[in-house]
């Protein structure tokens, strides 16, 4: 290899003088190769700045007298072509094409600019910081979420779980099934509360087995579910909104009620009121997606005075559909449906009927937010740069985080947000 010529001297930009360093090239070296020994021997930079990062200029600026250049070289913030007569020098450019002549000696040569990696650190790290904020955030809004008792669901209440499931609501008018119906008696009540008439041969229980002659399907039981008090009960990720509570009465399969899992098996529910209020449908809808949330099985929700008025609730192509019926009617549709569980219980060899009315697992209905064909993201990650997998997992968290119920309305306000459709019950 040739002699290497004498050194040019550079200074990074915003150094002192007295930081002036020299590197020495041959005929073959080029402004990227200068870079890199500057990067490697002579800068100490943050670890994510790389050599491709410097940028060079060209200098002449005398150190043997008092000039503005050398003047200037003391302010960090002046400007490096206008104010020390710098010109931008290209990678690919050789270096002795730019330095013709034998530099001058105690002359600055090259100025080195280094990227502002302190402000520029200073603001990812403030980004980072930012995200774990918002994550605890999160997580304390999971912690803190209202848990609401089911008996308490309102139209606000209801409207959040709906809207979070993406579920409508349809109002049927009868179903296209014949039941052989029988004369049924009404409950009577009295001055006490529903649950106050719960036991003994004149409570609502012995009444409901009787009407439902539930000692003849071998398979079935009729539960207590008040002495299930967390029968219905969601965790925090579930449901927009917590809930807790049970129902009245449910219809499971026999063995769960002996293996102390009902909830596993509920096939019927029944909220019973002594006179229904709107407010009660509420409470009967939300009952109907904690049980179907829980259950193997699709669940048909009753709602009932056990006298006059009987409404049905279940799911059903991204529905929840709604059928009042007279008591005949109810109590004969009801037995129809414990009939054919009972067969599938039993395993009989002949073709099952379909239960009337025809009814969907929610999670039949809800489409996952991410198709189970398409690869996790982090399954690239070890394609992409820091920064583009920095920039996913920012994008991800701010997702998430403005997808908190709190920001409802705020994102209703949006001009360019389109209006909801209101689903609810009119």
């Amino acid at each position: 290899m040739p002699p290497k010529k004498v050194p040019i001297y550079c200074l990074v930009h915003g150094d002192p003088e007295v930081s002036v360093f020299g590197i020495k090239y041959d005929k073959n070296t080029t402004v990227d190769d200068l870079r890199k020994v500057i990067w490697k021997e002579e800068v100490e930079v943050p670890e994510h700045v790389k050599a491709k990062d410097l940028t060079l200029y060209q200098v002449d600026i005398d150190l043997n007298t008092q000039n503005p250049q050398r003047t200037a070289l003391t302010d960090p913030n002046a400007n490096i072509a206008n104010d020390l007569g710098g010109q931008l020098l290209m990678p690919t450019r050789k270096v002795e094409a730019i330095f013709t002549t034998a530099p001058a000696d105690n002359h600055i040569h090259i100025i080195v600019e280094v990227p502002d990696a302190t402000n520029r650190g200073s603001a990812n790290e403030e980004m980072r910081n930012d995200i774990k904020e918002m994550k605890k955030d999160i997580k304390d809004m999971k912690k803190e979420k209202s848990e609401v008792n089911i008996s308490s669901v309102n139209y606000e209440s209801w409207e959040r779980i709906q809207s979070y499931l993406g579920l409508d609501y349809e109002a049927m008018t009868d179903l296209d099934i014949e039941l052989t119906t029988e004369r049924t008696n009404a409950f009577q009540w009295s001055d006490l509360t529903e649950r106050a008439q719960r036991d003994g041969e004149q409570g609502y229980l012995n009444h409901l087995r009787t009407l439902l002659q539930i000692a003849t399907f071998r398979g079935l039981g009729l539960c207590d579910a008040t002495n299930e008090t967390s029968l219905l009960s969601t965790g925090n990720d579930i449901l927009p909104i917590k809930l807790s509570d049970t129902t009245d009465v449910a219809i499971v399969d026999m063995h769960s009620i002996a293996l102390q899992m009902p909830e596993k098996h509920i096939r019927i529910l029944f909220e019973l009121k002594k006179a229904i209020v709107k407010a009660d449908t509420y409470q009967v809808m939300a009952e109907l997606i904690t049980a179907d949330l829980k259950s193997i099985y699709s669940v048909l929700a009753v709602l009932t005075d056990l006298n006059d008025d009987w409404r049905f609730y279940w799911l059903e192509e991204g529905r929840i559909k709604a059928l009042k019926l007279p008591r005949d009617s109810a109590v004969a549709l009801i037995k129809h449906n414990m009939s054919l569980a009972d067969q599938e219980l039993d395993q009989q060899e002949a073709e099952i009927e379909e239960p009337l009315p025809k009814r969907m697992k929610l999670k039949h209905i809800v489409a996952p937010n991410v198709s189970s064909d398409i690869a996790p993201m982090e399954d690239f990650f070890d394609t992409m740069t820091e920064e583009e997998i920095f920039k996913y997992k920012t994008k991800r968290m701010l997702t998430q985080f403005f997808s908190q119920p709190i920001f409802n309305d705020i994102q209703k306000k949006l001009p360019l947000q389109a209006d909801a459709e209101n689903n609810g019950l009119d």
